[in-house]
């Protein structure tokens, strides 16, 4: 569907992290930072993953 597998991760990682906020946290507030917290380590960790087998290539 999308070109970008960057994009796909995006999407992917912000529908998971909204649904994994609104499932774990019942207050507005912490499922926002929880959600952005979620989202944040998804594509951080994505990215150094990628980063480190881009390594041994």
């Amino acid at each position: 569907m999308f070109t970008s597998l960057f994009v796909s991760m995006v999407i992917y990682s912000a529908f998971v992290s909204s649904v994994l906020a609104l499932i774990r946290r019942n207050e507005k507030k912490a499922q926002i930072r929880y959600g952005l917290s979620l989202f944040l380590i998804m594509v951080v960790g994505a990215l150094a993953f990628g980063w480190f087998m881009y390594l041994f290539v």
